[in-house]
């Protein structure tokens, strides 16, 4: 039996070495070769991070924060948590696996979502949500005298229709300064008559909307000769600063103020309520709309940034795949494999 000479056995070995090689899949990361995309992944990580977003947005912004604030609090745990599992996967992921891959972009665009929309949640509940539903839970009178009523007897009334007659007392408007400037007007039948119960308990209320050196209030609907209704302000913080107001006033113009009610003097209290949660739900669609194309402007910066990974030349010559010899299986020791091989990068 004829021998092979070492040279030949050792010429296979290498041949079958570099054929392994070559036909290996190759990495994202192995220089002139460009990574493969998946659109199933693409519109998950779109469209996922946003439906959470629309989800918390709308959990932190409307009436359930408001009627059952621990199961809203409960749903925001679940989204945190969730995110905080997406996360550690992610980076399992990226420690078990040298190429890029969508667990870690899924994980930062989730957090984003969740953490925004509870930020822009807060601030939709805060600023309109919360005041309407505070409002509409309380009751509304008609026919308001605020010459015969006191200001205790209507602690449960958010929306005021006061009776004809009835106007701002511009003659005894006053304010208090906190950086902001919170100004109060009594609502009376005419100046200079006085209460028949002797306390001016009804005050229209506004900020930034007054003089400070003179009586000279300018808030709400005050230049509309037909307003005579108002809306309770509930603000705990904002009625600190009313209530110093109206003590300046009282002081100032020797009146008396037993049990201060606080309101924004409107010509239609129904209609300007309602504009709030209209206003918040308007805010609402335009974080959607845009967190919608947020998202798809990411997706497409990493798609690019994905696709366009180990796009260098490679300093492995690829002629060796139009080598008619390789193609049949050929011997391929007897050729010069340094003809193969580019030094480009060097």
């Amino acid at each position: 039996m004829q021998r092979l000479p070492q040279d030949a056995g050792r010429g296979n070995s290498m041949n079958k070495m570099l054929k392994e090689r070559l036909e290996k899949p190759r990495s994202v990361f192995s220089p002139g070769h460009r990574i493969r995309m998946n659109i199933v992944p693409m519109f998950l990580n779109i469209f996922v991070p946003w439906g959470v977003f629309i989800i918390v947005l709308g959990i932190t912004s409307f009436y359930i924060m408001y009627s059952r604030p621990m199961v809203g609090y409960g749903v925001v745990a679940v989204a945190i948590l969730f995110w905080f599992i997406s996360f550690l996967f992610g980076l399992r992921m990226r420690k078990s696996d040298p190429e890029p891959t969508w667990f870690l972009y899924f994980s930062i665009s989730l957090g984003v979502a969740v953490f925004a929309a509870i930020i822009l949640g807060e601030n939709i509940y805060s600023n309109y949500s919360f005041p309407y539903y505070q409002v509409r839970d309380l009751k509304a009178i008609s026919n308001l005298d605020a010459s015969r009523e006191h200001g205790q007897n209507v602690m449960d009334a958010g929306i005021f229709y006061f009776a004809e007659g009835n106007k701002i007392d511009a003659m005894r408007t006053w304010h208090f300064k906190q950086k902001t400037v919170y100004c109060v007007a009594p609502i009376t039948k005419g100046y200079p008559s006085v209460p028949e119960t002797q306390s001016f308990d009804f005050w229209a209320v506004g900020k930034d909307c007054c003089s400070e050196s003179a009586s000279d209030f300018r808030c709400g609907a005050y230049s509309n000769p037909s307003a005579r209704g108002g809306i309770r302000n509930l603000n705990d913080a904002d009625q600190a600063f009313y209530r110093l107001a109206v003590e300046q006033a009282t002081a100032l113009y020797g009146i008396q103020a037993s049990h201060p009610v606080f309101f924004e003097w409107s010509a239609d209290p129904k209609v300007d309520v309602a504009s709030w949660n209209q206003r918040g739900f308007n805010r609402y669609l335009v974080y959607v709309s845009f967190a919608l194309v947020l998202a798809c402007f990411a997706m497409a910066m990493a798609s690019c940034k994905f696709s366009f990974l180990g796009r260098a030349e490679s300093v492995y010559g690829e002629q060796i795949y139009s080598d008619p010899e390789w193609n049949r299986g050929g011997v391929v020791q007897q050729k010069d494999l340094s003809t193969h091989v580019s030094y480009s990068q060097y």
